[in-house]
């Protein structure tokens, strides 16, 4: 089969032949219908500093975000069938360590697969996954809505860190998971939405899907117009997506008392808080981070919302090509609204 490798320890991907994958007892084969470009798969090709640490087994087939359709499965596999169209949760667990038996599952500490890292992933006509890492979606669902299911679930996960019902909510940078926060922020009850972001045309987006105020981190102090609308008081919850320092330090300062702040972009240097003691520390601002979905409360939460019909994934369908287009994709990417999806 066709597929999207990362053959080198250094900057660069390349569009190949691989051995197409045989399902084991426990798995499932899925044939790929499409498959989405994230962030995190741009850090693999650009072989950034965190990923270069990460001791990736290579040659690798990238990718993580995809829907497909089962085409075989292996003979202890018990609750999917053949024709069955599913989705996968990234993060493959034991099910026997700490955290996995402690309602953690998803950052399991037990050399925890990780799709498209440590297991070939989704750039490719077909992914073996297991059984525990499958979540079983609609058929009726266009497979590149399918494919951002599960950025929609990082979000998601992001925002139920907090309880945002009733409360002030800042999103900063507006790619595709920061406008599906700013989104589902209103659809679970946030009262005010501001968003962060340099570039208008991701704002007006923002806009479109509900924040309420949006603001051009280049024109604009942040911390000023979130002051202004909060009465002085600052936002409840903030939900980081940049990754970056000054951004970041920034949003400490837009936090009220106790308020909540959620890391989902990725960081790969040594994070600085100015004023770390008199901003975080006397103010016992809460600082988290996420890694993936919750298994499997985050998927369920995610679906009922889809099918309350209150949110539309095609929204976030930003650009569609196909996978030996892949070059193009990464260089539309930072300007693309919502996603790259990618067809085998």
């Amino acid at each position: 089969m066709k597929a999207l490798v990362k053959n080198k320890p250094e900057p660069g991907a390349i569009y190949q032949e691989m051995p197409s994958p045989v399902p084991g007892d426990t798995d499932l084969l899925v044939k790929i219908k499409a498959t989405a470009l994230c962030k995190s798969d741009v850090d693999v090709v650009e072989w950034t500093t965190l990923v270069a640490s990460s001791d990736l087994p290579l040659p690798l087939i990238m990718g993580h975000e995809f829907l497909g359709e089962v085409i075989d499965k292996g003979k202890l596999v018990k609750n999917f069938k053949i024709g069955d169209h599913v989705t996968g949760e990234t993060h493959i667990p034991c099910g026997y360590c700490y955290p996995c038996r402690n309602g953690h599952s998803h950052i399991c500490s037990n050399n925890m697969g990780v799709l498209g890292r440590n297991v070939h992933g989704s750039f490719a006509e077909y992914i073996r996954i297991p059984e525990v890492a499958a979540i079983k979606v609609d058929k009726g669902l266009p497979p590149a809505q399918g494919s951002l299911l599960e950025p929609l679930a990082t979000a998601l996960h992001a925002l139920t860190k907090s309880n945002i019902s009733g409360e002030t909510v800042l999103v900063l940078g507006c790619g595709a998971i920061g406008l599906m926060a700013v989104e589902l922020a209103k659809i679970l009850g946030a009262t005010k939405v501001f968003a962060v972001d340099i570039f208008q045309n991701k704002l007006d987006a923002a806009l479109k899907f509900g924040a309420d105020v949006v603001i051009n981190g280049r024109e604009h102090d942040l911390v000023e117009v979130v002051a202004s609308g909060t009465h002085g008081i600052g936002v409840g919850t903030v939900i980081e997506t940049t990754g970056n320092q000054q951004v970041i330090n920034n949003a400490v300062n837009a936090l009220r008392v106790a308020g909540t702040l959620v890391f989902v972009g990725m960081i790969d240097y040594p994070l600085t808080f100015n004023e770390f003691m008199h901003k975080v520390v006397y103010r016992e601002l809460i600082l988290t981070g996420i890694f993936g979905r919750r298994l499997y409360a985050t998927w369920d939460l995610a679906q009922r919302i889809l099918e309350s019909g209150r949110l539309d994934l095609s929204h976030y369908v930003g650009a569609e090509i196909k996978l030996d287009e892949y070059e193009k994709g990464l260089e539309i990417f930072p300007t693309t609204l919502g996603r790259v999806v990618m067809y085998p």
